[in-house]
């Protein structure tokens, strides 16, 4: 009895290895990274930048460097992240590097969401709260995880695949489509007034004393 309990165990197991799906996480000209338009979101030294693709050089903006991460589960309210990759050198601006990830714990159709961020802040969470670091994330969308040979993109709009992750709305240019907007928490004039402020009075109390 043992035996038998042991080896539909081991069969069970085996069974849930092979049943992990296989994703690629990429992008393609219709879901490209890209500045917001509105100025007052972004480092004064990238303004200049609104509206447009994300740098081609490997970095995001202001020498700072973007890191994507691919959140996914069986459930929109249940996803866990599968992996991570970063801005790609290629000749168009707002794509990142694809990467392959077999260890997906479901096959077939699953919820994904695309997260991007200053990767000095560790983490979208900790970016979208800080200042002066960028971060951007795509809706929640459905895509296939295949269990087979074969890596599903998670943009492959046609079926098997049947991605859910709409064409940006963004319009880039040569057919090319923004889908992921950069923003940042950057501090208000009057905020930077206010700090001044407060470092003149603390100054002055302790001369007074």
């Amino acid at each position: 009895m043992k035996k038998l309990i042991l080896t539909v165990t081991v069969a069970l197991a085996c069974v849930g290895a092979f049943a992990q799906g296989k994703v690629r996480l990429v992008n393609d000209s219709l879901h490209l990274l890209y500045f917001t338009t509105d100025t007052s979101k972004l480092l004064p030294a990238d303004q200049a930048l609104a509206g447009q693709a994300t740098l081609s050089n490997g970095q995001g903006a202001n020498g700072s460097t973007l890191a994507i991460d691919l959140w996914g589960g069986t459930s929109s309210t249940a996803l866990a992240k599968i992996g991570q990759t970063s801005i790609t050198s290629a000749a168009l601006g707002g794509t990142f590097n694809g990467a392959n990830f077999s260890t997906v714990p479901f096959t077939g159709l699953g919820f994904f969401q695309v997260q991007v961020y200053d990767s000095a802040a560790g983490s979208f969470a900790a970016a979208s709260v800080g200042q002066n670091q960028y971060y951007g994330e795509s809706p929640i969308f459905q895509s296939n995880a295949n269990a087979g040979t074969a890596y599903y993109s998670i943009v492959q709009l046609i079926a098997p695949a049947s991605s859910t992750w709409a064409v940006g709305s963004f319009d880039l240019g040569s057919n090319n489509r923004g889908a992921i907007a950069l923003v940042a928490n950057v501090p208000e004039p009057g905020t930077f007034a206010l700090a001044g402020l407060g470092l003149a009075a603390l100054t002055i109390f302790r001369r007074r004393k």
